[in-house]
C-alpha cells in the first residue's frame, strides 16, 4: 500500500511549464502557480522555496541566502546576466543550458523538450529500498543512502560528456528535495516513488508542501 501524501483526486496543474525549466520541483511551483513561469522576483523565489521546506520534521528550513545565491546564478555567471538577474529577477523559462543545468549527466527523466523519459522515471526503483512511513504503509523511497548509489552511477555512466562539477550540482537538487519533500521512515527520512512520479509527470507537490504554501498563493492573489 502506497504512503503518497497527495490527494487522488488533485486538480490537474492551471499553469503551464515551459520546457526551458528542467527542475522538476520549480516546475511544480510555476504549475499551481506558486511562480511566474517566466521572470520572478529572487526574494519571491527564495521565500517560496524556504516555505515549501519549512515544517519538515527534524530539518530546518532551508538557508534563505543559499537559496537566493543558487536564484541568482541559475541563468548565466556573466556579469550583465548577474545584474540582471539582481534587478529583475530570475528567468524560470531559460534555465536549460545554463551554469547549474547538468546537460545529461543527471536522471535523464526530463529531456530537452520538457518531457518524461518513462524508462528513466522506472529506473528509480532500481536505487529505491522498501520504506515504512509514520503511518505504518510500505512504499517503494529513496533514502540517504541509495540517493548517493544513484547520483554516483548517473555520474558514472555520463563519462565522457560529463564537468568535474556535474557531481557536486547534483548534490545540490537530489539532497535538498529529500530535505523538502522527505518523509519520516524507521530507518531515516525518504523520497517517496510515488511522490516523485506525481512530481516529474503531473507536476504536483504533496498535500503537506501545499499547504506549507497555500498562505502564499493568497497572498499573490
Amino acid at each position: 500500500m502506497s504512503g503518497a501524501d497527495f490527494p487522488s483526486t488533485a486538480p490537474a496543474p492551471a499553469a503551464p511549464v515551459s520546457p526551458n525549466n528542467p527542475c522538476p520541483f520549480l516546475r511544480a511551483l510555476v504549475a499551481g502557480d506558486y511562480l511566474s513561469g517566466h521572470v520572478e522576483r529572487l526574494s519571491v523565489i527564495a521565500d517560496t522555496v524556504v516555505a515549501a521546506s519549512d515544517g519538515a520534521p527534524a530539518e530546518p528550513p532551508l538557508p534563505r541566502a543559499a537559496v537566493c545565491l543558487i536564484a541568482t546564478v541559475a541563468n548565466g555567471l556573466a556579469p550583465t546576466r548577474l545584474a540582471r538577474s539582481v534587478r529583475e529577477g530570475a528567468q524560470l523559462d531559460a534555465l536549460r543550458g545554463g551554469p547549474l543545468d547538468k546537460r545529461g549527466a543527471g536522471s535523464r527523466i526530463l529531456d530537452q523538450a520538457g518531457a518524461i523519459d518513462e524508462g528513466e522515471l522506472a529506473r528509480l526503483d532500481q536505487f529505491a529500498a522498501d520504506k515504512t512511513d509514520a503511518m505504518g504503509n510500505v512504499e517503494r523511497g529513496l533514502g540517504t543512502q541509495q540517493l548517493r548509489v544513484m547520483m554516483d552511477t548517473n555520474f558514472a555512466r555520463a563519462a565522457g560528456k560529463r564537468r568535474p562539477i556535474d557531481r557536486a550540482l547534483m548534490n545540490g537538487e537530489w539532497p535538498v528535495l529529500l530535505r523538502v519533500m522527505g518523509k519520516a521512515s524507521t530507518d531515516g527520512r525518504y523520497l517517496s516513488l510515488a511522490e516523485l512520479r506525481a512530481l516529474f509527470v503531473d507536476r504536483c507537490l504533496p498535500l503537506r508542501i501545499n499547504q506549507r504554501l497555500e498562505p502564499r498563493r493568497f497572498h499573490r492573489l
